[in-house]
């Protein structure tokens, strides 16, 4: 078991998520599959990978020091978006791509949620998740449009789907970042700094359920939009407030948003092999509140949020998708937030070295003995080749071994 220094620099377990997997998946899925109830295939790759991340069997890079020749395996990660460690770098590059498409202007994090009720057709059918970008980015135009209709005015849209609250429970939502300036057919930019909010929710009420009845043809889902339009005259709820301070902490606000873990692994407080403790804070309370739930049931609540293989999380609409006819009228526009900034992160980023001296402010590839700069043996990806590293390695006196390395070296 690892360890971390808490909050209140005291020393305790770090539970994770992998470990969580790797103790249960073999019998949660015998579970399943004594129930009828057939485990998705992407949920089997991304939770394989998961488990297997970081794993020397899977492949690793060998560094030897060239003075002391100390050895390091540098083992692989499984770079899938549902891991916690993966999920992290992921973020950055997701927030960075999102960072560099903004113009340098006021912008609104807007969020569109959906009742209730509506939420199972969408986990029972992961196609009808598409609508709920297509509905955002509807209600958006129109709001727009019906500004000037003349004029078609395009906004800036970057759309970011979660398909998890806080409690971890099935919420599918979209997290909008808006500009609120947009271009005319006579490419005249205009400011749109106010929002009719009863309009906006109406709008995206009659979208979303627009879309969704043109998908589901059964009477009791026509039975439930009347029930739905009459339990909520106002609309579906979306909240749009301005972003203070955008253009000074853009990138950290995007993080937040774009590709983060269903849960923070800091959140879990206690694991004992067959049950599962996390804290939550519920929106609108600042009481911190504390779950305890089976490990299966925790692998539930998290699978449940792992998307189908290639969908895509984030979306862009607008003129900031680069097929709109207005996606040259906005190159040609003012700079963009922190361009500088971004060509750094992004060099930062480039490699798993840069991005440890860059978060830990050290070098992993440092000798710790010596403080020599490892040198690269060899990469190995092959099993047949980790079959044969593993059998000779253990003693860095034993003269063959010492002999591999450096043949080793020679053919590098």
């Amino acid at each position: 078991m690892n360890y971390f220094v808490n909050p209140n620099n005291e020393i305790a377990p770090k539970y994770t998520i992998k470990d969580i997997f790797k103790d249960n998946w073999p019998d949660f899925l015998d579970e399943m599959d004594r129930q009828g109830k057939p485990v998705r295939k992407t949920i089997l790759e991304e939770v394989d990978k998961i488990i297997g991340c970081q794993n020397p069997n899977k492949g690793f890079t060998l560094y030897v020091c060239p003075k002391c020749d100390m050895k390091m395996r540098v083992a692989f990660t499984c770079k899938s978006r549902f891991c916690n460690c993966c999920g992290a770098k992921y973020s950055k590059d997701r927030a960075l791509s999102m960072s560099a498409k903004l113009l340098k202007c006021p912008h609104r994090h807007v969020v569109f949620t959906i009742p209730e009720e509506l939420r199972k057709y969408f986990a029972y059918d992961r196609n009808l998740l598409n609508l709920l970008f297509n509905a955002a980015a509807e209600t958006i135009s129109y709001r727009f449009n019906s500004r000037n209709i003349s004029e078609n005015y395009v906004p800036g849209m970057i759309c970011v789907l979660h398909t998890f609250g806080r409690d971890l429970k099935w919420n599918p939502h979209i997290h909008m970042i808006l500009c609120e300036e947009a271009i005319g057919n006579s490419n005249i930019w205009r400011r749109f700094d106010h929002i009719n909010y009863e309009g906006l929710r109406r709008s995206w009420q009659f979208s979303l359920l627009k879309l969704l009845s043109e998908k589901i043809i059964t009477p009791s889902f026509k039975a439930l939009v009347d029930k739905l339009y009459a339990d909520h005259n106002a609309g579906f709820y979306v909240n749009a407030p301005p972003v203070k301070n955008f253009s000074n902490g853009v990138i950290n606000y995007i993080v937040r948003y774009a590709g983060r873990p269903v849960l923070a692994q800091s959140r879990i407080t206690n694991y004992d092999g067959s049950s599962v403790t996390f804290t939550y804070t519920p929106h609108g309370s600042d009481q911190l509140v504390t779950e305890t739930v089976s490990a299966f049931d925790f692998i539930k609540k998290l699978i449940i949020h792992i998307p189908e293989r290639n969908f895509k999380m984030i979306r862009y609409y607008g003129f900031y998708w680069e097929h709109c006819s207005k996606y040259e009228q906005y190159l040609r526009r003012a700079k963009r937030i922190q361009p500088s900034l971004v060509s750094h992160l992004r060099r930062t980023y480039k490699s798993w070295r840069k991005r440890i001296q860059h978060f830990f402010n050290r070098d992993p590839i440092k000798c710790p003995f010596c403080g020599t700069i490892l040198e690269l043996i060899e990469v190995f990806c092959d099993p047949r080749k980790i079959k044969y590293y593993f059998s000779f390695t253990g003693n860095r006196d034993d003269p063959f071994e010492y002999e591999l390395l450096r043949r080793s070296a020679s053919l590098a």
